[in-house]
């Protein structure tokens, strides 16, 4: 009985020892846009406090760059990541369908996220910026989703649930509907003005993760402030996408980080 007592005693010393957490990458490049980002005031601050929320949540991210962003999706297959730019790195994007890492990502799993302009209608290369414009989506997702309509966006009852932090606001860079209805994506809209909704996640027929459009607007309609941004979108991610992982107690987060890690 003692022996019982005692070998129940280390298996919860050990069980609390483990925290858990999904491994979220934050892409934040430097030499992305000279450091700045498209519609997205101090990106780094940003990076820095989306990853600090989602720590307060228990979750474990960490900023990456263009390179590391790619090697963390090949690894994570099932991965999250967040960019903070308002740009797509050419890394994982360069409007080259089937070829390019973020489409095969997203159909086997992957769970995209984007903060800023237009989505995919730009992206990085060899220092600088080259645009898509709408065939960047079409490339990615078969269809042109956003539109530049100004839309006065209100939380809906999934993103009341999911988003508590989330407040009405206008957005220039929304997701379409009716595109989204006539392609057969399923989605989830967490505000919207009937037509148009920002933010939204969705996903074509064949994909298994999701696209999350989240604050994307630029031309004179401005974003919410960074510190909102990086609660909502932490809210997000924990209360709907965030899948259980335990964490290494000796203070390696996980086997994935440690290789990034070597490659810096």
């Amino acid at each position: 009985m003692k022996r019982l007592l005692c070998f129940a005693s280390v298996l919860v010393l050990i069980c609390t020892s483990y925290t858990f957490g999904q491994d979220v990458a934050v892409f934040y490049d430097a030499a992305v846009e000279n450091g700045g980002g498209l519609a997205v005031p101090n990106p780094s601050q940003l990076a820095e406090m989306i990853v600090e929320e989602l720590e307060d949540r228990k979750l474990t991210a960490e900023i990456v760059d263009s390179d590391e962003l790619a090697a963390y999706m090949e690894a994570n297959p099932q991965g999250i990541y967040i960019i903070t730019q308002g740009n797509t790195p050419g890394t994982i994007f360069k409007k080259e369908g089937k070829k390019d890492l973020v489409y095969t990502w997203l159909r086997g799993g992957g769970i995209g996220g984007f903060i800023g302009d237009y989505a995919f209608y730009y992206y990085w290369d060899k220092g600088a910026r080259v645009t898509a414009a709408g065939a960047g989506q079409q490339s990615v997702f078969g269809a042109t989703v956003t539109n530049g309509t100004v839309s006065q966006v209100s939380p809906t009852d999934l993103g009341k649930e999911y988003i508590p932090s989330l407040k009405k606001w206008s957005s220039n860079r929304a997701s379409g509907l009716a595109v989204l209805k006539a392609n057969d994506f399923k989605y989830e809209s967490y505000a919207d003005d009937g037509v148009n909704a920002d933010p939204i996640a969705y996903q074509t027929k064949d994909m298994k993760g999701w696209f999350i459009n989240f604050h994307t607007s630029c031309c004179g309609t401005a974003i919410p402030p960074n510190d909102q941004i990086a609660t909502e979108y932490a809210e997000l991610i924990s209360n709907r996408f965030a899948t259980a992982k335990a964490v290494d107690p000796t203070g390696k987060v996980s086997v994935v980080w440690g290789r990034l890690k070597s490659l810096r």
